[in-house]
Parts: structure tokens; sequence; C-alpha cells
């Protein structure tokens, strides 16, 4: 759940986050940019990967949806509960993954 993420440490959260080598898309300006905002993606910026859409959604981005979340939906928006769902399924998997890993290496 996106909301999750922000209250998740470790690798849970930074599994699916860009890493700074990885390239982002370029506009015609040769300027990596937001499928969100639509917006050019600064450098330091912890822009997220939507599988579903094949782009990166910049920090701004995700507050956007992260509000829209919030606020109970209220405005129909496919893409973004497409991505927000994308996200919830990928973080509930990646918490999973460190339960399970926790229990292992403690309940041997």
């Amino acid at each position: 759940m996106i909301q999750q993420t922000k209250e998740m440490n470790g690798p849970a959260r930074s599994a699916y986050m860009r890493s700074r080598r990885e390239p982002l898309p370029m506009t015609l300006s040769n300027e990596p940019w937001c499928y969100i905002t639509g917006k050019t993606i600064v450098d330091g910026d912890d822009a997220r990967f939507t599988y579903e859409f094949d782009a990166w959604v910049s920090t701004a981005g995700q507050n956007m949806i992260d509000e829209w979340v919030d606020q109970g939906m209220k405005t129909p928006n496919p893409e973004w509960e497409i991505i927000y769902r994308e996200w919830y399924a990928q973080d509930a998997a990646a918490e999973a993954n460190d339960n399970n890993d926790y229990f292992r290496r403690n309940h041997k």
C-alpha cells in the first residue's frame, strides 16, 4: 500500500525505487519526465516505476496519488487506481518477503 511505504524501512520499499544508475525516460529535450505530473524529474528524486504504464512517477506524482487515495478516491481516475493497486501489491509482497526472512532467521 502506498501509505504503508512511507512507514516502511529497509529493502521492501527500495526494491521498487529507481536506482541512480537506471536511465529515465527522456523528453525531446533529453530530460526525464514524470507520468503523473508531466514535469521533469530532477536528479536525486526518488522516482518510482509503474510497470502497467512503463513509466516513472516522481515524488510529487506519488504524493498526488497518495492524497487522492487519502481523500477516498472520490474522483474517478482509472490510471491512478491501476498504479495504486500495482504498488499496493508490490509493497505487500515485499513486506511479506521481509516478514518471511525475519521468521526464517529468528525461528530455527
